[in-house]
This record gives C-alpha cells, sequence and structure tokens, in this order.
C-alpha cells in the first residue's frame, strides 16, 4: 500500500545514508550542486526542506573536503539519527530522517539483534 510513496522518497533516503557513511567504506560520493537541487525540489516538492537543508549543513561543515574531518554519520548521530542496516536487503536506512514507509523493526534471534525496514 505504501508502494507509491516509496517509489517516490526511498531513493532519497538511501543517498542520505549512503553519504553518511561514504567516509567509513571505500567509495566516495558527491552532494549535488545548487543546480541539483533546484531540480530536486522542481521534480520532488519538498525535497529541499527536508534533504536539501541537511545538504547544504553538511556543506557548510566541510563534508565535501576530507582534511575537514567532518564524518556525516557522527553529524546524524549527534542529531539523535541512528543508521542501520537491513537485515534482508542489507539497505542502509534511517528511520528518523526517512520519508518512505520503512520504519525500524529490530528482532532478537539466538541472542542477537537484526535490524529490518520493514515487515518480516
Amino acid at each position: 500500500r505504501d508502494a507509491k510513496k516509496d517509489a517516490y522518497w526511498a531513493h532519497h533516503d538511501l543517498f542520505l545514508s549512503a553519504y553518511a557513511l561514504w567516509p567509513t567504506g571505500f567509495f566516495r560520493l558527491s552532494l549535488p550542486d545548487e543546480e541539483d537541487m533546484e531540480w530536486f525540489e522542481a521534480n520532488y516538492p519538498g525535497w529541499d526542506a527536508h534533504y536539501g537543508k541537511i545538504l547544504r549543513e553538511w556543506k557548510a561543515l566541510g563534508c565535501e573536503d576530507p582534511k575537514s574531518g567532518f564524518i556525516p554519520i557522527q553529524w546524524l548521530v549527534q542529531h539523535g539519527h541512528q543508521v542501520y542496516v537491513d537485515r534482508v536487503s542489507q539497505v542502509p536506512f534511517c528511520p528518523t530522517l526517512a520519508k518512505c514507509s520503512g520504519s525500524l523493526r529490530a528482532h532478537e534471534f539466538n541472542g542477537q539483534k537484526h535490524s529490518f525496514s520493514d515487515d518480516w
């Protein structure tokens, strides 16, 4: 029932989480420039107020320069936004910032906790 909402927002949620994690992995993502942000807002009304404001703050804090020491995942945690990895898809998600329908479900099995972004 939430497929339309998910198709509209889930990939933006994924980018935000993936960008926050890039300093800890073996890949590098670039932030969208102002022209890209204008395009996103024109095609996804509400994008800028949610994602754009976070990405602009990260940019102002120096996230594009590895020498700055800014690590976006630390910013998320400091602002109360924990990133989890879905046990099924292995995709990172942040339920407190997500605009898609997924929400955190944590299940314990054999003494280990597993996170899911949807009902299992």
